[in-house]
């Protein structure tokens, strides 16, 4: 009997000894697990330069402009890839406030990043915010500057009325570039309270003009990029010499209306169809006609 008894508390003990070591090896696991989980590496990813064709750039700003790079890519990166660490998943892409890269291959393989400014957040097309290597972010914000540089060069400012009556004064010249043609013309403000009335500062600025409406004159619309006073700013005009004009030189039988953001017509209240122009001339529309 005491053979017996003896047995079986040695059995037990055995047997909560082998719980204690499984427990023990559990709890091992599962803390490597945490552990590994925690310090993992984050993935690391490369963009090559090498086979790069294209670079395109683009912003939520000026939906309808794309800046494209098709060659001078070390311009922008010192070194022959970019890399960036992936950090953690995120829900959206900024609809307001964001550039996007899209780096194209002759192999038509794509890579493209969202840079959002005001959270100074780089983030993948599979929503996945990521770290940029020094090398991969200076160049990023090199292509912002060169794609900004692009669109002063190619829209004008949406400044209001009462700061264009300021920059623009009475008997001021100004440059006038028509969004479609590209031509160009001379012209000097000479009256206008709620908007601009302006004319051509010579007849071969009058000949440029006629020739932007087709060669005859017309009450059209278009959008334009006045020049003066150092600011390049978006505006609409209309083709249709009327009323009196200061200039007699000109060939220009009277004067024409330019209109900026939140100027009125002589009739009153803003016109609908230079409001699309000017919105076109800044970027904020596509130019069609």
């Amino acid at each position: 009997m005491q053979i017996s008894t003896f047995i079986s508390e040695n059995k037990a003990k055995f047997i909560q000894r082998i719980w204690k070591l499984l427990s023990l090896g559990v709890l091992l696991v599962a803390f490597l697990w945490l552990y590994k989980s925690f310090n993992q590496e984050p993935d690391i990813t490369y963009i090559r330069l090498d086979g790069l064709q294209k670079i395109e750039v683009s912003s939520s700003e000026y939906p309808y402009f794309t800046y494209s790079i098709t060659n001078g890519h070390a311009t922008f990166f010192k070194e022959k890839s970019l890399l960036y660490k992936t950090v953690s998943a995120t829900t959206d892409i900024s609809s307001y406030d964001h550039y996007s890269f899209t780096f194209i291959y002759g192999d038509q393989q794509q890579v493209l990043l969202y840079y959002t400014l005001t959270l100074n957040e780089l983030s993948t097309r599979e929503h996945q915010l990521v770290e940029p290597s020094t090398n991969c972010k200076e160049g990023l914000l090199n292509l912002i500057a060169a794609y900004r540089q692009e669109i002063r060069k190619t829209y004008g400012a949406l400044l209001v009325w009462e700061d264009v009556d300021r920059i623009f004064p009475m008997y001021a010249t100004a440059k006038i570039t028509d969004i479609y043609s590209g031509e160009s013309f001379h012209v000097q403000r000479r009256e206008g309270n709620t908007h601009v009335d302006a004319q051509p500062l010579t007849a071969e600025d009058t000949a440029i003009m006629k020739k932007i409406y087709g060669g005859q004159w017309s009450w059209d619309r278009k959008g334009i990029i006045v020049e003066v006073g150092g600011s390049r700013i978006a505006a609409s005009m209309h083709g249709m010499p009327h009323g009196g004009g200061k200039l007699d030189d000109n060939s220009f039988p009277g004067h024409f209306c330019i209109h900026f953001l939140g100027s009125i017509i002589h009739g009153g209240g803003m016109d609908i169809r230079h409001h699309r122009e000017i919105l076109k001339a800044a970027g904020k529309l596509p130019i069609t006609h």
